[in-house]
């Protein structure tokens, strides 16, 4: 299998656009049901969960948006924002998509959006599943929040976005990862543009996921591969841990992107924590669940 196998495959779920408030967001869509709604992370687009929107589409409704100032989104009003900013976003598609009760599943700084979405809307939500969480550097000293904010960008800068995803793309995935997914990173990281990229770093520079995740009470899942070295398992373990509510599960052979190296493991921990809040509410099967697996 050649490396551009999965790029070939969004060819199948192009990019669709909605206009709120004279703004532009864009996400890509597959199959009907529940719905299951995917946040990326600081270096990646929809196109990065091109695996989901095939292979969970037959179950559910997937949906996986252009972050503000990514691929097809126009960028935010502030190059200056907090989690909130983004979360205000996500609530205007959801809102123009009607889409009732979604599964949010937020990948890296998307979990940081993610957080910060369920903290004020958690009414809104079936589920929230954290993978690989990028928890922020809010509480960071000064210094520390200008050399994480300034770092990504001037990558960019230096480097070019190719030069960026030949430079990077094979780190946030298992060193066992084939050519077409390292590929597939590469083609989020070539998609990258300045605006949209800074803004992303200033968030993950100045804000905090615990400014957010203590106002959503319930059950939430924690995911992360067992070889991340961006946001190591530590760290995921010790936010599960932190929130009394969370399951955590480790994913196997997989690294920084697991969704991308470990798809299979990455649907099934969803399906179990879908079936657990149907039991836990009682339902034998809630509305979000897809049914066998």
């Amino acid at each position: 299998m050649n490396g551009s196998a999965l790029i070939d495959k969004l060819n199948r779920f192009p990019l669709q656009q909605v206009t709120v408030n004279g703004r532009r967001l864009a996400y890509r869509e597959a199959g009907s049901g529940p719905v299951l709604l995917l946040l990326h992370g600081i270096s990646s687009g929809s196109g990065s969960w091109v695996q989901q929107l095939e292979s969970l589409s037959a179950q559910y409704r997937v949906i996986a948006w252009d972050a503000p100032g990514y691929g097809g989104s126009d960028a935010l009003a502030t190059d200056t924002p907090t989690a909130m900013d983004y979360a205000a976003a996500l609530l205007a598609l959801v809102d123009a998509l009607a889409l009732a009760q979604p599964l949010l599943v937020g990948h890296s700084l998307g979990a940081l959006q993610a957080s910060a979405f369920a903290g004020m809307h958690g009414d809104r939500l079936s589920g929230l599943v954290l993978a690989d969480p990028a928890q922020g550097y809010g509480q960071a000293d000064p210094a520390t929040q200008q050399d994480i904010f300034r770092k990504r960008p001037a990558m960019l800068e230096a480097l070019g976005a190719e030069g960026l995803a030949r430079e990077r793309a094979p780190a946030l995935l298992s060193p066992k990862a084939s050519a077409e997914k390292v590929a597939l990173v590469a083609d989020g990281m070539q998609r990258l543009n300045m605006a949209g990229f800074s803004a992303a770093s200033w968030l993950l520079a100045h804000d905090d996921i615990w400014r957010y995740l203590p106002d959503y009470q319930r059950p939430l899942l924690v995911l992360c591969g067992d070889e991340d070295s961006i946001t190591p398992p530590a760290s995921a373990v010790a936010l599960a841990v932190g929130c009394n509510k969370a399951g955590y599960v480790a994913l196997p052979q997989a690294g920084h992107a697991s969704y991308i190296d470990a798809p299979e493991a990455f649907a099934a921990a969803i399906a179990d924590y879908a079936q657990g809040l149907a039991c836990a509410q009682g339902l034998g099967q809630s509305a979000f669940s897809g049914g066998e697996q």
